[in-house]
Parts: structure tokens; C-alpha cells; sequence
């Protein structure tokens, strides 16, 4: 054989080229391929190249790392073909310090075991990555150290997601004007959580008790949703910042981003001062962050017999929710007897709640007969006592004298032998009027008067123009 410069190939004696003998050149290639069948038994599998996507916790990191750890960001390790590229990032703010969990896919490679029965190993970077492993991630911009907390063969999203619960807190009279809807917790330039619904009430020590409906960025980790590394749980006491405040709240309800409320209709009385009496009018409403609590729909006023204060009976529409089949108003629990405050430029008062499913007074309103008795009154006393005589507060008359008649006071007398008698005095008068007393009558047969009960045999005082008695009730004379 020979090409066509007439050299041939093979010689006559069996030489390639006239140089190499073609056995041996069969021998060599025939030996060659017997190593590397052997480097292939001596390595069962070979390796292959596959991916894996892990879970790493990086921890507490400084605000600025936590600022450039974003999606897309990749490690090509030198010298391998393995890399890593983070697919997700989760940051959260605990007790102000920054931490961060992120997702990333992994090139590495697959061996098969040489045994039957055991899993395949994935390595990155020559060793098993597996749970609890840590990795030194560098990129061009930082470096940054994580634990691994969960290997699996897809999904490149972290287990977030918005959720929605409501807290409790109270807060000074400073910091709730700076609370508002729409505030947001950022962490690292990225929100976290924020404010979707608000709403403060009257609380102690001048204090405001505060419900905040939340939706936060919130991970799974094991089947619990985490926020800021708190379970989010009735009960769990979580934080909420912003640039111009800091609050710490407790769970009270989970699943809505709305604090449900509804005006409850209620009837309070209170004794004010007569100038805060005057001032309290329909329409005054007591409001904090915006919102009114407390509307005031009815106003009645009552004498009490001092000239300087009032009874007043407000029906008021009050801001409240329900928990547990309790209706509360803020934080407590809304009974007969409970207290109510109303707050305004004018005023400040706080009334008692005799009902709870109206705005006005218990009982129905009517017109009762009444006698009453005055005894041993001075003769210019008794002179200015008349029949026609009204009391009327702000409009509303409550009592009127229909009928009076005196005789002389009779006295009780004891003589120096310790005998008892009863005389006449001679200028003093006993007094017994009849009065119409504008009353309202409950279903169980009490009588309310000027907001109070009333019983044959007590005292009322009546404040008749600028004359003010204070006379006994008799009886009812009208059944």
C-alpha cells in the first residue's frame, strides 16, 4: 500500500510509516483501553453531572450584605465545574438586627454507590451536601456564610407568603398620632409587613389601647408560617417598625387584614359639672387616629337639687367588636355597668352603661302621681312653694306641683318629767304637695326618675325654678 508519493505506509516487514511496527502499535491501544476500563470499575457510577436546590440560612448579616443578596446572584467556585445560584431571598428584622434565608439551585455532581440498596451521594465541591452543612458562599460583591437547612431535587421558591393577623398593643399619646394605615416595616430596602387597618381606644393611664391588622412576609418551617422567627399564633408576641416608631403587639386573631367593628347603640349617665353639661350636645364625637369611637346621639339632662351639676343620660353609638361572643369596647368587655368614656375639646367624662341595645333611656316614658311630704318648713320657705312650680332642665320637664296644701307643723315636745307630746308649732308648716313626675317604667314594675330608681319613702329633691325642696315620697297615687 502506498500513497501518492509512491512512500508506503506499511512496509514489507509489518512498519507503519517504516517507523512502528502495527503489532505493537495493536498492543498499546489494546492495553490503553484496559486501564481506563479499570479507572471506570475502580469509580462505580463515574459521576454525573445534576442539580439540586437548597435551602441555606445565612443568618444575621449587616444591613448592607442583606441590601445586595438578591435573586440571580452566583458562585462559580475555581478550579470545579460546580456552581451555585441563588434563586430567593427571605429577609426579616429580629430585635432590630437583620437576618437572611435564600434559596439557591446547585450544580454539583451524582455518584452511584457501589452497594445495592443505598441512595445515591450528591457532592458540591468534592463533599455530600447534606442538612446542617455549611457552605462559604463569595460572590463578586460579598461573602457570606449559611447553614443548610433543606436539600431537594426542584423548586427554586422559598415557602413564603402573605399572611394576615391581627395584634394588641398600648402606646403613648405621641407615638399613636405617628401610626397610621399603610404603614410599612422594611428590612434591608424591601417591605416587610404592613399596616392594612388601625384602630386605637381609650386605655389606662392616659395610655391607648391599640388593634393593628398586619400583612407580613411571613416562612414555612416545618408546617409552621414564621414571622420575624416568631410562629404566627394567637398569643405570640411579634414587632412592628418603622422609621418613626418601634411597637411590640401580641396576636389576638389570625387570618384577616381587617379588625371587624360595629357601632353598638348604648345609653350612659354620669353627674358633670352644670358648664359641662351645657357643653355635651348631639353630634359630639370622641375621636382618636381619625376614627370616631364614640358618637353622641341623645343628650338628656336632669337636676339633682345642687344647682352647680347635672345628671346627664347620653345615648351614644359606640365603636366595638366582638371576641369569643363578648362585645368589648377596646379592651373591655361590655356590660350593664361597664364605663364608657367621651372625650372632646370641651369635655372629658367617662358614663356608666345602663343599656346596651338602644340610645335612649331603659323603660317606657310616663306620667306619675306623686305625694309628697315637707315637714316643719319656715312660714317664707313654705311661701314660695307653689302650685304650677316646674323643674326644667334644657328643655325637659321632669316634675311639676299640681296641688299644695300646709297646716301647722306638728312638733314632738319632751317635758323636764320626761313626758313625750306633740303640738303645734306656731309659725313652722308641714307641706304636702302633689306632683306629676315624668318617669319611665321598666318591665320588671321599678320606676326610673332623673336616671336613678325610685321607692316610696325616699328623699328627692326637686329644683322648682330658683327655688330647690327636698320632700318625701308618700306614695304614687295613681296605682
Amino acid at each position: 500500500m502506498s500513497d501518492e508519493s509512491g512512500r508506503s505506509l506499511i512496509d514489507e516487514e509489518g512498519r507503519l510509516f517504516g517507523l512502528v511496527n502495527v503489532i505493537d502499535v495493536l498492543v498499546v491501544l489494546l492495553f490503553l483501553a484496559v486501564v481506563v476500563a479499570g479507572v471506570v470499575l475502580l469509580l462505580p457510577g463515574g459521576g454525573e453531572a445534576d442539580t439540586r436546590y437548597v435551602t441555606l440560612d445565612l443568618g444575621e448579616q449587616p444591613e448592607f450584605i442583606a441590601e445586595q443578596i438578591t435573586s440571580g446572584d452566583e458562585w462559580d467556585p475555581e478550579g470545579t465545574g460546580d456552581t451555585l445560584t441563588i434563586t430567593d431571598v427571605y429577609r426579616f428584622s429580629d430585635d432590630g438586627k437583620t437576618s437572611v434565608t435564600v434559596r439557591a439551585m446547585v450544580n454539583g455532581t451524582v455518584f452511584e454507590p457501589e452497594e445495592t440498596g443505598v441512595d445515591p451521594v450528591f457532592e458540591f465541591l468534592g463533599d455530600p451536601l447534606r442538612l446542617n452543612r455549611t457552605l462559604d458562599v463569595e460572590t463578586t460583591d460579598y461573602g457570606v456564610t449559611g447553614a443548610v437547612t433543606r436539600v431537594d431535587r426542584s423548586g427554586q421558591d422559598l415557602p413564603v407568603e402573605q399572611t394576615a393577623f391581627v395584634i394588641e398593643t398600648r402606646l403613648g399619646s405621641g407615638t399613636i398620632d405617628e401610626v397610621d394605615v399603610g404603614d410599612q416595616f422594611t428590612v434591608a430596602d424591601s417591605q416587610f409587613a404592613e399596616i392594612t387597618d388601625f384602630q386605637a381606644y381609650p386605655g389606662e393611664d392616659g395610655n391607648r389601647y391599640v388593634l393593628l391588622a398586619i400583612s407580613a412576609q411571613t416562612i414555612d418551617r416545618g408546617g409552621t408560617q414564621l414571622f420575624a422567627n416568631r410562629p404566627v399564633r394567637v398569643g405570640t408576641t411579634v414587632a412592628f417598625e418603622t422609621s418613626e416608631y418601634e411597637l411590640d403587639g401580641q396576636i389576638i386573631n389570625r387570618g384577616s387584614g381587617a379588625i371587624e367593628t360595629d357601632g353598638q347603640p348604648l345609653v350612659i349617665q354620669t353627674t358633670v359639672p352644670t358648664s359641662v353639661a351645657s357643653d355635651v350636645q348631639v353630634g359630639d364625637e370622641f375621636t382618636i387616629g381619625g376614627t370616631p369611637i364614640v358618637t353622641v346621639e341623645e343628650v338628656t339632662a336632669y337636676a339633682t337639687g345642687e344647682a352647680d351639676t347635672r345628671r346627664i343620660v347620653l345615648g351614644v353609638s359606640a365603636l366595638t367588636r366582638t371576641e369569643d361572643d363578648s362585645v368589648l369596647f377596646g379592651d373591655r368587655k361590655l356590660r350593664i355597668g361597664s364605663s364608657i368614656p367621651v372625650e372632646t375639646g370641651e369635655y372629658n367624662i367617662s358614663g356608666e352603661v345602663v343599656r346596651r341595645d338602644g340610645l335612649t333611656e331603659p323603660g317606657t316614658p310616663v306620667v306619675r302621681t306623686a305625694r309628697l311630704q315637707l315637714k316643719n318648713i319656715r312660714p317664707e320657705r313654705a311661701e314660695v312653694i307653689r302650685e304650677g312650680q316646674v323643674e326644667r332642665i334644657r328643655g325637659t320637664e321632669t316634675a311639676r306641683i299640681v296641688e299644695k296644701t300646709d297646716q301647722p307643723a306638728q312638733v314632738i315636745l319632751t317635758s323636764e318629767d320626761g313626758n313625750i307630746f306633740q303640738r303645734e308649732h306656731p309659725r313652722n308648716k308641714d307641706i304636702e304637695l302633689v306632683a306629676e313626675l315624668r318617669v319611665r317604667e321598666l318591665d320588671d314594675g321599678s320606676i326610673r326618675f332623673r336616671g336613678d330608681t325610685l321607692l316610696a319613702g325616699q328623699t328627692i329633691q326637686l329644683e322648682l325654678g330658683s327655688t330647690t325642696i327636698e320632700a318625701k315620697l308618700v306614695e304614687f297615687t295613681d296605682g
